[in-house]
């Protein structure tokens, strides 16, 4: 080749000149252009396998890498704001932004919810309105007389305090003076009612206790046949036959079981006891 051929095919100064800055005008627009098209609603990150053409070394395309997602993701918050569909719904809800289809799902747990809340409460109120109460004997009296029954434990003592009140019972007066009036049992009921009582082992010799000369020979026996000294004997009497007259001022029947919480005493030794006041009439009081 000749030297003529050489210098032709070499550009000149002006010509590279104006070469360079084509390239650079062209890559200018193509940049624009891109720019210009609206990314996709699911904007993902392009794969390293993606930039197998570069040649450039890892450390300089390492922040090629990095830059354009910072851009992409402010581009994405900047392009949610303009649309409606793409914003949250709250504040304070979860995940970048959420889209129609998660809006209805959301609306739909939410109308289902209300709805399990309406019949749980609709439930109740039916419950609470359909309760019906048996109408028995007792329901009956209480709704003819009026008259509002108390619970036992508001009107007797009970616990410590029964076991406190039945060792400060007065045995040292007498029945006239410490009963009220209409309340003191008649000792002649136990001339003319047969009353039995039955507990195990041997009777108990009570006849050099003290306060035996207070009972009734009737009630010797029934003491001594429970097993009980002469001022056990008078404590249980004066306890039960006061708590009757108690829980009969407030209309509140006396049962056995209300019976073995008074008396400092074995419950069925008391069981025995109030079973034969009752059959003395000794817990019914003035008519």
């Amino acid at each position: 080749m000749s030297f003529q051929q050489q210098y032709c095919h070499r550009p000149s100064p002006q010509l590279r000149i104006m070469q360079d800055s084509y390239t650079h005008l062209k890559e200018i627009t193509k940049n624009q252009d891109d720019s210009l098209m609206s990314p996709p609603l699911t904007p993902t990150d392009a794969p390293l396998n993606d930039l197998w053409h570069c040649n450039a070394t890892v450390e300089l395309s390492m922040p090629s890498i990095e830059s354009p997602k910072k851009d992409r993701k402010q581009f994405i918050k900047n392009y949610a704001r303009m649309v409606p569909s793409l914003r949250k719904k709250k504040r304070n809800a979860s995940g970048i932004f959420a889209l129609n289809v998660y809006r209805d799902i959301l609306l739909k747990q939410e109308q289902l919810q209300q709805q399990k809340q309406q019949d749980k409460s609709k439930y109740n109120h039916c419950a609470r309105s359909d309760n019906v109460v048996p109408h028995t004997k007792k329901r009956k009296m209480v709704a003819e007389d009026g008259v509002k029954r108390k619970r036992v434990s508001s009107v007797l003592p009970s616990g410590k305090d029964a076991a406190l009140a039945f060792d400060a019972v007065d045995i040292d007066t007498v029945d006239i003076i410490f009963y009220p009036q209409g309340w003191a049992p008649f000792n002649e009921a136990l001339d003319q009612v047969p009353v039995k009582v039955n507990w195990k082992g041997a009777p108990l010799p009570i006849d050099d206790q003290p306060y035996f000369d207070h009972l009734h020979h009737i009630e010797a026996t029934m003491a001594s046949v429970l097993r009980l000294s002469p001022v056990q004997y008078l404590r249980c009497k004066r306890t039960l036959i006061l708590a009757a007259r108690t829980l009969k001022i407030q209309q509140i029947p006396f049962t056995k079981s209300v019976a073995q919480k008074l008396c400092r005493v074995d419950v069925n030794k008391t069981s025995a006891l109030w079973t034969a006041f009752g059959q003395l009439g000794w817990f019914d009081g003035p008519i």
